[in-house]
């Protein structure tokens, strides 16, 4: 029991430096580990974050995320509450979650225009809530779309794209790919993007949305409890009365079913990919500030000015 306690607390430690790293070098050529949220626009991205977080986020017609948004989620024993900000935006707390759609569409706003093109410049949203499971940092990439609409500029596919490469690039960057269960997983536009960068799919995993429809009348139900306000603890449980009761899926190892597998995946594969490449990166911090100072170095001295390193 306490070298469980005491490695829970390590993992939380460590993510939070993660975080707070990625948030200060985001200008900066430093590869540090992340879980990158990618698919095609409407494929159910964002009911995958909800249910992960127990929170509600935007939903539109057009693209919900139109920047990254980088969903950090904390396990509480105390107050619950979340916390936002982006450039140009001061970091507001939250203690009505029914709010936080609007303070993301704020910020989107903020760093978009009311247009409905996308920004690389990220949203940072921190839920602390009792009923998540494990500490866990997601970034939702903007939905890959082909077709603009609305005030889109004509090339919103190529700067989708593009914006998603810069995250699944970096060999440390873990790709989820929600992808609809209806839909053939190799003609997913992200599965095809990201072959370039891991041809042997090693650091990809999928997230098969809109399971729903096997069931042609849970869809209408599940869609009327949310309307309904019904707590996400009382749809987890339905979820799992689904996977139970559903024999679509009576030979499936119950360990890839359902949000609280899904979560338990990826806190085990976020803290291996931390442990394992945060000494690389702490090193390559250390040789980059080396060779800087090494160039302040043989800069010349303006006259009447001298640089002591």
């Amino acid at each position: 029991m306490l070298s469980n306690a005491l490695e829970n607390a390590e993992s939380r430690r460590l993510l939070a430096v993660v975080d707070e790293m990625r948030e200060m070098l985001h200008h900066e050529k430093i590869a540090l580990p992340q879980i990158a949220v990618v698919g095609d626009q409407s494929v159910g991205k964002s009911s995958v974050l909800e249910a992960l977080s127990s929170i509600q986020l935007p939903r539109a017609q057009q693209i919900c995320t139109r920047c990254p948004l980088e969903l950090r989620m904390k396990n509480t024993t105390s107050n619950e509450y979340a916390t936002i900000r982006c450039k140009g935006i001061e970091e507001m707390k939250i203690t009505d979650f029914s709010t936080i759609a609007s303070k993301v569409i704020a910020c989107t706003i903020k760093l978009t225009g009311n247009q409905h093109d996308v920004s690389a410049l990220p949203i940072y949203l921190t839920v602390y809530k009792k009923s998540i499971q494990e500490d866990l940092t997601l970034i939702d990439l903007p939905g890959i779309t082909r077709n603009p609409v609305g005030g889109q500029s004509k090339d919103i596919y190529e700067k989708t794209v593009k914006l998603i490469m810069r995250y699944i690039e970096p060999p440390t960057a873990i790709i989820l790919h929600v992808i609809p269960s209806s839909v053939d997983f190799t003609t997913s536009e992200s599965i095809k993007i990201s072959k370039e960068y891991d041809p042997n799919g090693e650091r990809q995993l999928i997230a098969a949305s809109k399971i729903d429809k096997y069931d042609k009348g849970i869809g209408d139900k599940l869609q009327e409890e949310i309307d309904q306000n019904i707590s996400f603890q009382h749809m987890r449980r339905r979820e799992q009365d689904f996977f139970t009761s559903s024999k679509a899926f009576e030979n499936v190892p119950p360990q890839y079913l359902g949000c609280e597998q899904l979560v338990k995946r990826f806190a085990s594969i976020q803290q291996t990919r931390i442990r394992s490449t945060l000494p690389g990166i702490l090193q390559e911090l250390t040789d980059q500030i080396k060779q800087k100072k090494q160039e302040l170095k043989q800069m010349p001295a303006t006259a009447g000015h001298y640089t002591t390193i």
